[in-house]
């Protein structure tokens, strides 16, 4: 006897409609909460990474590193940088110093003395420096700009003066050299902490002050297309063979490297929440059909082969997953988006408790001040906020994977059960 599709669809409803109560609607509520479950961790976490990872190389590249990094001769160097194939280059020198500021407070510094007008010049750095006081403007002489964490450590603010008790110079330079105030006249904040609690720039001519006359420079390149440095490189050591260069991908290669190592790790962990879930999605399948294996029987014995049967469970298993994914998919976009709010209103559910409790258990004299809780705090993750890059690929594939996890699972479930003749079904019955 051969069935329609008309006939298949009222089939699928009638088997469909009998798991709609009792403890096979809760098992299917469950497969469905489950898979919409991992898609919104997988999009959120996913999103999340992605957007420090992003966060990181772009504030990296545009304010620490660039695409390549040159060290040879100052005038080598400003010959290289008249070559037109690049968006931004600037010649620097740095180094490391102890800072002093207002009362005695200290910390170590990384000094870069830059040429004032190519610094200008690269847009994406100008960008980046976000200034809380002040400006960028090194065109007096032994004037400095901070990082705004740096400026806070040394308790200083723009127009109050830092000094470099122990400075790491040439031969011709005193490390302990009386001759180091300088003027702050700007404040910068680019919102990764590594930056700035340890940045500081000055113009070239207060860095040869400091420094000394050095015959060896450093200067970052900025490419049209990151993917071109390879190219560049070979086309530098053709025309400069002199200037050492390096790229972005071996300079930052351990750190970026640690951030694609976590992503991974990320989303091995969240792919195994899918799998516990499609186990669920199996044993609550075969439950179920088990449960109508009489149903089974009847339609088996009136013709309707085995690979119909199995297509009709196959459509539910890919109907739960289909739910879960797109309600997951919906949710985990809205969630990513939002990610900063929902961690404050978080954040201040949490305290309201503790500090709820906290006067509870204690009298009101006995109240000290109590931590603030943070999930996210800037001082571990160097950064500002919490920043999250959606791709649109990625959640294709992240709710693609929860419907082909749900419709396997099912479509495992039926093979046991499936084999069985409908005689014997309808004898224990």
């Amino acid at each position: 006897m051969n069935f329609k599709f008309s006939n298949l669809r009222l089939i699928s409803q009638r088997l469909n409609r009998t798991g709609t109560t009792g403890r096979e609607a809760i098992i299917n509520l469950l497969s469905v909460l489950g898979i919409a479950f991992g898609v919104i961790a997988l999009i959120v976490i996913l999103s999340v990474m992605n957007g420090f990872q992003s966060g990181y190389i772009n504030t990296i590249m545009e304010v620490s590193s660039g695409h390549i990094r040159l060290t040879g001769n100052y005038d080598d160097l400003k010959r290289a940088s008249e070559k037109p194939n690049c968006k931004s280059f600037f010649i620097f020198t740095e180094s490391q110093a102890l800072m002093q500021g207002s009362h005695d407070r200290q910390s170590g510094a990384l000094v870069r003395a830059v040429e004032t007008e190519d610094f200008l010049k690269d847009a994406g750095l100008v960008r980046r420096l976000v200034f809380t006081e002040g400006g960028l403007n090194l065109e007096k002489s032994r004037s400095v700009i901070l990082g705004y964490e740096l400026a806070k450590t040394l308790a200083v603010n723009a127009g109050d003066e830092v000094f470099l008790p122990i400075l790491a110079g040439s031969v011709e330079t005193d490390i302990f050299s009386d001759d180091t105030a300088l003027t702050v006249v700007g404040i910068f904040k680019t919102g990764f902490l590594a930056i700035d609690s340890s940045l500081a720039f000055v113009s070239m001519e207060t860095g040869r002050t400091l420094f000394g006359t050095v015959t060896k420079a450093n200067a970052f390149v900025k490419l049209n297309k990151d993917s071109d440095d390879y190219k560049y490189i070979a086309q530098m050591k053709i025309d400069f063979p002199e200037i050492q260069c390096e790229s972005w991908r071996t300079y930052n290669h351990a750190f970026f490297g640690a951030l694609r190592v976590e992503k991974n790790v990320m989303m091995i962990l969240v792919v195994l929440i899918f799998l516990v879930v499609s186990v669920n999605i199996y044993n609550g399948m075969r439950r179920t059909i088990y449960e109508r294996r009489e149903d089974i029987a009847v339609l088996a014995s009136l013709g309707m082969k085995k690979e119909t049967l199995r297509f009709l469970f196959f459509l539910n298993g890919f109907k739960i997953g289909l739910i879960g994914a797109v309600s997951g998919l919906l949710i985990g976009l809205l969630m990513a988006k939002n990610i900063n709010g929902i961690f404050a209103l978080v954040e201040q559910v949490i305290n309201f408790f503790v500090s709820l409790a906290t006067h509870i258990i204690y009298s009101v004299d006995q109240i000290s001040e109590t931590g603030h809780f943070s999930i996210f705090n800037r001082r571990v993750f160097y950064m500002d906020s919490v920043p999250s890059a959606i791709t649109f690929f990625e959640c294709c594939y992240i709710a693609l994977f929860g419907v082909i996890s749900s419709s396997l699972a099912a479509l495992i479930a039926t093979k046991k059960i499936l084999n069985l003749k409908p005689q014997e079904i309808l004898r224990h019955e």
